[in-house]
């Protein structure tokens, strides 16, 4: 990675992303097509829609300069400024030796190059709050959102990540959000940033898929599984947390270890262990009060 970080912009400048630095990081990287539109509903659909129109590379990436309908977990939605974030969806087609169990473990491996990047190249100390949030300072960054998308070629998986990077805090839909530029990130160039993680997330899911995408496999030439990596990033575990329940109740316990098929293991106040899934939880909160 280049050590050389540009001149942290204003926000009022907000530079467009430098679309040709960016086809020529994917050419390097052997990834498929870039789409990048001045303003979109939903990266996410658009590249749901072109995997079901037709033969879509494997790593094809779709982004926009403007998302003015981003989805979140169950249906929530936000709108960002025009070039205040990045709004990042990757088109992953797993190979035939795959393990199925291994497909919800890639919007974990992207939370996880979203960590990285913003450590290496912008200077954040973040983490995971499970299942889909990268945070940093008690505030939430970052979200993730993975859906499985059918093709003619088979099955695909689409993961989206939309993070804050040049937004006042009054621009930011909640209180507990962060943007990098609140955060005072070494730098807030989103293309340096877009390309920093789009090299990680190369990197992993080649190492994943060599693994056979097995999350308890060593990926490369490391001792260490993605499960073992995502459970390294995931700020929830080792903290007493309140699930809640699509019916109204809440779970709360102590949140030991992150399950095979990437549920949150916790072990309620009764001494019960119970496997959480992303799907079965409304919101998952500390239960001292702390965002993440």
């Amino acid at each position: 990675m280049s050590t050389h970080q540009p001149a942290t912009p204003t926000p009022t400048e907000r530079p467009a992303l430098d679309i040709s630095s960016l086809q020529a990081t994917m050419a390097h990287l052997g990834m498929g097509q870039l789409h990048i539109s001045s303003s979109t509903g939903s990266t996410n659909d658009d590249l749901v829609q072109r995997a079901k129109n037709g033969s879509l590379a494997n790593l094809s990436v779709e982004s926009t300069e403007h998302q003015q309908a981003g989805h979140g977990r169950l249906g929530r939605g936000w709108e960002t400024p025009a070039r205040s974030s990045l709004a990042i969806s990757i088109f992953f087609r797993p190979p035939a030796h795959f393990d199925a169990a291994g497909l919800p473990w890639l919007s974990m491996l992207c939370a996880s190059a979203m960590v990285q990047t913003l450590k290496e190249e912008a200077g954040i100390s973040a983490g995971i709050k499970w299942p889909n949030d990268v945070v940093a300072h008690g505030a939430k960054l970052c979200g993730v959102l993975a859906q499985l998308v059918p093709t003619e070629e088979g099955f695909g998986v689409i993961v989206g990540a939309g993070l804050n990077v040049n937004q006042e805090q009054n621009e930011l839909p909640v209180s507990t959000a962060a943007s990098l530029h609140t955060l005072k990130a070494t730098t807030t160039n989103r293309t340096t940033i877009f390309a920093g993680y789009l090299q990680r997330v190369r990197s992993l899911f080649e190492q994943f898929a060599i693994a056979h995408g097995k999350a308890n496999t060593p990926l490369g030439n490391t001792n260490e599984s993605l499960r073992a990596l995502v459970a390294k990033n995931m700020f929830s575990l080792g903290h007493a947390v309140d699930a809640h329940l699509p019916d109204g109740s809440i779970l709360t316990g102590t949140a030991i270890d992150l399950g095979q098929d990437g549920s949150l293991i916790l072990r309620a106040t009764t001494g019960e262990i119970h496997n959480v899934l992303a799907g079965d939880v409304f919101h998952l909160r500390r239960s001292d009060g702390n965002y993440a």
